[in-house]
């Protein structure tokens, strides 16, 4: 029976080498995995596996197999009776054997060492997967980060991403003022909005934020106190970032649990920040170049083009809302005169200061645009046709009395403008025809004595047309 069971040993030693030769290349293949991770070089790693690969199978090939398979060859002819053709050197096979075994089961199947590798392996393949994953999701987040967007909602969107990527209950964007070194909030999410006020972010003098912007590292803290966001957010991870044209700026974002942030490698941290720093600046140079597009480069108002879509905008708003919508057409009195006496130069300063003026005396929704020459052209979402004259009435006075200095222009000189208003829907429901009855209004105006408001109304376009 041993002759017997020893004639069996080829499929057992086949299955062995087979066994080895797969185990040796998964380690070849998690080795190669880890070198490409810490190395990054591709063709290295293939080179130095193949050869880890190559020396482990001829070695167990020398040591093992070969003399395993040389026991069952010589057990086989003695078993059909072939008993003179026994090797010499090896007339005690079954000690041979023993010993063989016995290294085999040292190697192979010592249940602790066989347990602590296989572990090892389980961990190193777990940690792998862990990474690869971050790294995917890292660089999907990088170029949702990094879509053409305005700078507003690339602000929102970074917030929103990263938040979710750093698995963090809030995140703030703060920018520092380099003058008063203090922290205005850019945006937040998952803050109430009453805590979202540029006095949120008070000075301390182990404020986190701070510290990273100082060093320009990432910094990750525990149990700081910060008046962003409740005390119950005990963790915290601070990715600052360098914004071209716009300054130092702060990622902070907090949790509860920092579990998952511990987690985070510094590699993936480190990319997390330059997609921040990347999408931050594209924005901003996106929103550049658009302002550079849609304004008039002397006056800083927008341009005509913008003005006209903006307004075919607001018109249909103003219908489909039932909401009023004005226009001021306004032109500077004896601009001509300002250019022939006093020079270009000086001309081109009166219209910046009156544009400047304009703008100030203006709301943040309503929209100045520098028409064409020394006319300009005011929206006024929102407003009635008497609320439109009065705000213009206001413009005009704010103008008439205002003393220029600095200008080229005589101390006594002052600059006064005259203004036409139209209102959608009451005079016209269609921009080409209320942009002319402002206009018609505003000629109207001149014709009174200019430094004078002209509201376009039924006594008013009877006047005209006569």
């Amino acid at each position: 029976m041993r002759g017997e069971s020893l004639t069996h040993r080829r499929g057992v030693s086949l299955k062995l080498k087979t066994t080895a030769v797969v185990a040796v290349a998964l380690a070849a293949a998690l080795a190669f995995l880890v070198y490409v991770v810490g190395v990054g070089s591709v063709w290295q790693a293939a080179i130095v596996c193949l050869a880890l690969f190559a020396v482990t199978v001829l070695t167990f090939d020398l040591w093992v197999y070969r003399p395993v398979e040389g026991l069952i060859r010589r057990s086989r002819r003695r078993l059909g009776g072939d008993y003179e053709q026994s090797d010499p050197h090896y007339r005690d096979e079954v000690r041979e054997l023993g010993r063989l075994v016995e290294a085999l089961i040292a190697v192979f199947t010592a249940s602790e060492d066989k347990e602590w590798v296989s572990q090892a392996i389980m961990d190193d393949l777990m940690r792998a997967q862990s990474l690869n994953r971050q790294l995917m999701d890292v660089g999907v987040l990088g170029r949702e980060m990094n879509a053409a967007l305005p700078y507003r909602e690339t602000v929102e969107r970074v917030l929103s991403r990263s938040r979710s990527f750093l698995r963090a209950d809030v995140a703030a964007l703060l920018l520092l003022d380099p003058e008063t070194r203090a922290f205005s909030i850019e945006g937040t999410q998952g803050i109430l909005a009453a805590a979202s006020s540029s006095e949120s972010c008070s000075y301390t003098p182990d404020c986190p934020v701070r510290a990273a912007v100082s060093s320009g590292e990432i910094t990750r803290t525990k149990g700081h106190s910060c008046s962003l966001y409740p005390q119950t957010m005990s963790h915290q991870v601070v990715v600052p970032v360098k914004i071209e044209n716009v300054g130092d700026m702060a990622l902070l974002a907090a949790s509860t649990s920092g579990s998952y942030v511990d987690l985070l490698t510094d590699d993936i941290l480190i990319a997390l920040q330059n997609h921040i720093q990347s999408a931050l600046t594209n924005a901003h140079k996106y929103d550049a170049i658009r302002r550079q597009v849609v304004t008039d480069h002397l006056t800083g108002l927008y341009n005509r083009r913008y003005f006209m879509n903006r307004a075919g905008e607001e018109i249909e708003r103003s219908l489909r809302y039932q909401q009023p919508l004005s226009v001021l057409m306004i032109d500077i009195d004896h601009f001509k005169d300002f250019n022939d006496t006093y020079g270009h130069a000086t001309g081109d300063r009166v219209l910046q200061t009156v544009a400047h003026a304009v703008k100030d005396t203006l709301r943040e929704p309503d929209v100045c645009s520098r028409h064409g020459g020394e006319e300009f052209a005011v929206l006024l979402p929102n407003t009635s046709g008497d609320s439109a004259y009065f705000v213009a009435d206001r413009v005009r006075r704010t103008l008439r009395d205002t003393r220029y200095t600095g200008l080229g222009l005589p101390t006594e000189a002052n600059v006064t403008i005259s203004i036409g208003v139209a209102t959608c829907p009451r005079d016209a429901t269609v921009l080409d025809e209320l942009m002319e009855l402002a206009d018609k209004a505003l000629y109207q105006a001149k014709a009174d004595g200019r430094d004078t408001v002209v509201l376009w109304g039924a006594e008013r376009r009877e006047r005209v047309r006569m």
